[in-house]
């Protein structure tokens, strides 16, 4: 059964999976060399389990955190079976402990070893009930199986995505079929019906068939066409930072003992069935009004979709009650299930580890929807989290946070059109004087650059360690270290910390990892007044040197681990020069157009346009212009980014660059002489016909 839109897809894309899935296979290839089958009968349970001291020497932290096969950071440690439980200082199976260690463990690792050779030599996928002590394990094993049999088993790892394949593809299968299962019948349909991928590594075509129901997705959600054309501009497609969640067990809370027992959290509306079946929020309420004929339902199919979609394993919810209570912290640890035979009235589900249930009393209401993503309402987290900080579990069995995807110079030099050389000086620059301004013409891609330098510079893509802000005229001091404000009780004023200032204590609490601090559009700013003090305290040399703060009296220091990237529009004829005293703290780098070096010349290949090549050689002689202007000069040249990020160039994506970014500057550019700005707008157009 061919889906002739999968078999476009794949046509378009093999080439491109071959060449991305090689260091994923190599690094398969490694792991089956570092762990042979054989050696998993012989494993200790210290060199099995996370939670020992030496768990990051462990093969269930390899399994987290490795870069290998897809990935499965996230949620409790309980999903690897058995694992050290640092609170109780015992091993744990799943949610009990285990008594006797000697006996246990040979044979829970003669049923994983057998489950794993027995399903490599088996046409059909084992049945995971033969397996007791393997029960809440599915999604681990299926790792492990994509690891080991590589052609018959796909770098897919979700149920979900792997039944959302299987019905955009045609194929059909039993509902309570297992993660491996699903993965197994997926793999062999594919490989029978698509005669390019009969011999393919599953590598590739577990990446082929990700990237085929993403793209879906992307249609259905009617991203905008600037969304689906151009790539993120700060470098965070890949990464997904924790979300906050408010949430309603039931009515009045009348479900959570149930909940918090069973360790869910379930959303009502029964009556509409499976959520995974609906690919729009509009399809859900075009289903809830077929029993409400006139409503909006907005706010009920704004939580459904929600709680299918967006939400998340790793996500923090507060469940409540009422107006005024706050019942417990938990994480979320699964993707949606839809389990109608768990409750009758919530059947759609997601796993929970509820760690705290101590009920914080609130003056202020509390919103009354079932399901409320309060991320973006940064007080009222800190104060929540503040809150049931004190009792923090420590044990291992507390939900691993995801691995952060790595990031490596090699990667930078790869996205960001700039030669080796001037990486490394960028770096050095940092590196010693803690403070580095990226100046340069619009477009040529400081605020792109300098989340990904941060990411260079720290390995990986961890969002918890960089802040990025904005100045303007009206940001202050208030806004940056700290200042008076209304009460959250709403009676008087009361001292509130800034963003610099929350940002520095949480890197003084972290000394060995580095931290970045991202300004852009710097020097917008009144950076005196924005500073104050603490110009002094910025300086590499004075790092750790502590003063005393304006408001609260309190001795504050910038740490050494803090590192400020500001980013400079040299175009900006409305902003006066920097004063001394920051250029004396700053060193300034400038970023110039990347149209010639190797990285742009290999990206304008891949697109193989000749409309999009005349249009970047008459940019460049347009940059020749500029910069022969007397009034304009190197600072107000066109950047390359107006350019970047495209995986095709259609006539509209040309004449939208001409036409509402590069017209638009160059009016203002030669305000005082029209005619030579149309002149070369008409170029720019003549370019593109």
């Amino acid at each position: 059964m061919i889906n002739q839109s999968f078999q476009t897809f794949i046509d378009r894309s093999i080439q491109k999976a071959r060449q991305i899935c090689l260091i994923d296979i190599e690094n398969r290839d490694n792991f089956v060399i570092k762990y042979p089958l054989s050696k998993i009968k012989e494993l200790t349970i210290e060199e099995y389990c996370l939670g020992t001291e030496k768990a990051k020497e462990s093969l269930s932290y390899l399994m987290e955190f490795g870069d290998i096969g897809f990935g499965i950071g996230g949620g409790s440690a309980r999903k690897h079976g058995v694992y050290f439980n640092k609170r109780d200082k015992c091993y744990m199976h799943g949610a009990d402990p285990i008594a006797d260690v000697d006996e246990f463990w040979p044979r829970f690792r003669d049923q994983f070893y057998r489950f794993l050779v027995l399903s490599g030599n088996s046409e059909v996928p084992l049945v995971l009930e033969d397996y007791p002590l393997l029960q809440g394990m599915a999604i681990v094993l299926t790792k492990y199986l994509s690891l080991y049999f590589p052609q018959k088993y796909l770098t897919v790892g979700s149920s979900n995505v792997l039944r959302t394949l299987m019905d955009s593809l045609g194929y059909s299968y039993n509902g309570s079929m297992r993660c491996h299962q699903l993965n197994f019948a997926l793999n062999a349909s594919l490989r029978r019906d698509y005669e390019e991928l009969k011999n393919e590594d599953s590598a590739i075509l577990g990446y082929l068939a990700w990237e085929y129901i993403d793209g879906e997705r992307k249609k259905v959600h009617n991203r905008s066409e600037a969304e689906t054309e151009k790539g993120s501009g700060l470098g965070d497609e890949d990464v997904r930072t924790v979300h906050y969640w408010l949430y309603a067990p039931g009515q009045g809370a009348s479900m959570w003992d149930q909940f918090s027992r069973d360790g869910v959290m379930g959303i009502g509306w029964y009556e509409i069935g499976d959520l995974s079946r609906f690919s729009t929020r509009e399809e859900i309420t075009e289903e809830l009004q077929k029993d409400k004929p006139g409503q909006s339902c907005k706010n009920d199919s704004l939580a459904l979709w929600q709680f299918l979609t967006q939400m998340q394993p790793g996500d923090i919810v507060y469940a409540k009650r009422g107006l005024h209570q706050i019942l417990a912290r938990g994480v979320v640890t699964s993707d949606y299930e839809y389990d109608p035979g768990y409750s009758n009235h919530y059947p759609n589900i997601r796993r929970v580890d509820w760690r705290q249930t101590e009920i914080l009393e609130r003056s202020e209401k509390i919103v009354q929807k079932t399901l409320t993503d309060i991320t973006a309402i940064t007080d009222y987290v800190r104060e929540l989290e503040e809150w049931f900080a004190d009792g923090e579990n420590e044990g291992e069995d507390d939900p691993v946070r995801p691995a952060d995807p790595p990031y490596t110079p090699e990667q930078f030099l790869k996205d960001v059109y700039m030669d080796k050389a001037n990486y490394e000086t960028l770096v050095g620059l940092v590196r010693k004087k803690k403070n580095v301004i990226l100046q340069g013409a619009p477009g040529v891609g400081k605020t792109y650059t300098a989340k990904r330098l941060a990411y260079s510079m720290m390995g990986e893509k961890d969002q918890e360690r960089i802040m990025m802000v904005q100045f303007h005229q009206s940001y202050s001091y208030e806004d940056f270290i700290e200042g008076f404000r209304p009460a959250s009780a709403g009676s008087g004023f009361e001292i509130k910390k800034g963003s610099f200032y929350l940002f520095c204590r949480k890197a003084a609490d972290d000394l060995e990892h580095e931290y970045f601090f991202i300004i852009d559009e710097i020097n917008r700013g009144n950076l005196s007044k924005i500073f104050g003090e603490l110009f002094m305290l910025i300086e590499s040399d004075k790092r750790g040197n502590s003063l005393q703060l304006l408001y609260s009296d309190e001795k504050f220091s910038v740490p050494q681990n803090v590192y400020i990237i500001g980013m400079m529009n040299t175009a900006d004829r409305s902003l006066a020069m920097l004063d001394y005293a920051l250029r004396r703290r700053f060193a300034f780098f400038d970023m110039a157009p990347s149209f010639d070096t190797q990285g742009f010349r290999d990206y304008r290949t891949s697109l193989a346009s000749e409309k999009f090549n005349r249009l970047i050689a008459c940019t460049q002689r347009l940059n020749e212009e500029i910069v022969r202007d007397e009034s304009l000069g190197e600072g107000f040249c066109i950047g390359h980014s107006y350019f970047c990020n495209f995986t095709e160039v259609t006539d509209a994506v040309l004449a939208g660059i001409v036409d509402y970014e590069l017209a638009p500057l160059l009016k203002e550019y030669w305000y005082d002489n029209r005619p030579k700005a149309l002149d070369w707008i008409n170029r720019l157009k003549d370019a593109i016909k």
